[in-house]
């Protein structure tokens, strides 16, 4: 009876490097929670909006129209009070940027 247990056992520590670990709680674990980033078109509404800012343009996301992202390039049409405005940004440094405006 002994015997039989110790090769069971022993067949189970053979087997147990095989096994799939799941579920270790590591230290810099926040216990399953996942935060998405942001959307690339609401990075650029973003700094659209960060651009007006400082322009001192009352801005909203719904004057933001027309945006194209196109790999490290985007483009937007704003509507600026009684005129529109075509703006080109570029993403550099982990950032949006406005390069010109149109």
């Amino acid at each position: 009876m002994v015997a039989v247990s110790s090769v069971v056992f022993v067949g189970l520590l053979a087997l147990a490097p095989n096994w799939a670990i799941v579920d270790i709680p590591y230290p810099d674990s926040n216990g399953g929670a996942h935060h998405a980033l942001p959307s690339t078109e609401s990075q650029v509404t973003d700094a659209l909006l960060e651009y007006a800012k400082g322009r001192s343009l009352a801005l909203q996301k719904g004057d933001v129209t027309d945006l194209k992202v196109e790999g490290a390039r985007a483009t937007a049409r704003l509507h600026v009070g009684a005129r529109f405005e075509r703006v080109h940004l570029e993403y550099h440094n982990q950032e949006w940027r406005v390069v010109r405006v149109e």
